[in-house]
């Protein structure tokens, strides 16, 4: 066995990966933008880890609003995600921007505890091509001795060819898929020969299609407030119950419309009225119909529809 199949066995990088959302509080920082609640984040993690259940925490995705938050910010919020699980579940910490500053981000994640990276997609690296893209991931995973996900996305359309060179690289655990290509999945588990695990997104809605594909993970904002059934939904993947996974997919279907409609402050909102940490959002919330302007914190109305629908479903 080969030290990349050793860590990828160790890593086992399986199950429900939880886009955690950034909580915030509504005072401003210097910048004016709301600022991070570390103390938040780590409430809520402590949350999410006493679960029962196969989960990884991804902390600063995109759901994270990673491309709003600072380097510093990054690093202090990882080190709260790290008190909050004891050691109880994996945390996995986005990194990104240029290489330089990817690398520094990937040795803070490193330094406060975290398991492994995600790595964000990086337009100025993008245009540059593949190659340009590999040697960002090969100084990302030179410079630490976790795991790296490489992010496989409508802007950064990884090819098989260099899924097949990352599959190489001893320190890429798992490939993260999102660009809503359930047969890539397919093709992408047999050009690898299934060493490499691969994480798709779409969240519930989604995951009995990527699983048949060949998928052994998903990504999913909703966990945040629903992670007892996402791990149904996983557990029903992994087990090859395709019609208690699309029971579920159906049971999920009204909350993921209601959250196209309102966008991830539908989220936030929830946790708050789970007890947990949430706030207004930092960045334009996505993703919202054309003809509703984003918002940063969901109106009285919305709020009410939120609690009802949670409370319908028994999360409430």
């Amino acid at each position: 066995m080969d030290h990349s199949e050793t860590r990828r066995r160790s890593t086992d990088a399986q199950g429900v990966y939880v886009f955690v959302m950034t909580p915030m509080k509504t005072a401003l920082n210097r910048k004016g933008a709301y600022r991070i609640d570390a103390a938040g984040l780590e409430k809520n993690a402590r949350y999410f880890a006493g679960v029962r259940g196969r989960k990884t925490l991804v902390i600063c995705g995109g759901s994270g609003e990673f491309y709003d938050l600072s380097t510093s910010e990054v690093k202090d919020l990882a080190a709260a995600a790290v008190a909050g699980v004891r050691r109880s579940c994996r945390i996995v910490c986005g990194i990104g921007w240029s290489t330089g500053t990817a690398v520094k981000m990937a040795e803070n994640a490193q330094a406060a505890g975290c398991d492994a990276l995600l790595v964000m997609p990086h337009d100025p690296v993008v245009a540059r091509g593949e190659a340009a893209i590999w040697r960002h991931h090969q100084a990302i995973a030179k410079a630490v001795d976790i795991g790296v996900i490489p992010f496989r996305a409508p802007r950064q359309l990884l090819s098989i060819n260099l899924v097949k060179r990352f599959a190489g690289l001893e320190k890429v655990v798992a490939i993260k898929e999102e660009s809503n290509a359930v047969d890539w999945v397919r093709t992408g588990c047999r050009a690898v020969d299934h060493r490499v695990p691969i994480i798709t997104g779409g969240g519930e809605n989604m995951a009995p299609y990527y699983y048949l594909a060949g998928a052994s993970g998903f990504t999913t904002g909703m966990s945040n407030l629903t992670l007892p059934k996402s791990i149904e939904m996983h557990n029903a993947g992994m087990r090859r119950r395709w019609k208690t996974a699309m029971d579920l997919r159906d049971w999920f279907e009204p909350l993921t419309s209601l959250r196209s409609e309102l966008g991830t402050p539908m989220l936030k909102a929830g946790l708050e009225m789970m007890g947990l940490a949430g706030g207004p959002m930092r960045g334009e919330a996505q993703p919202q119909p054309a003809a509703t302007p984003a918002r940063r914190i969901l109106a009285a109305r919305d709020r009410a529809r939120v609690r009802r629908l949670l409370k319908k479903k028994g999360v409430l």
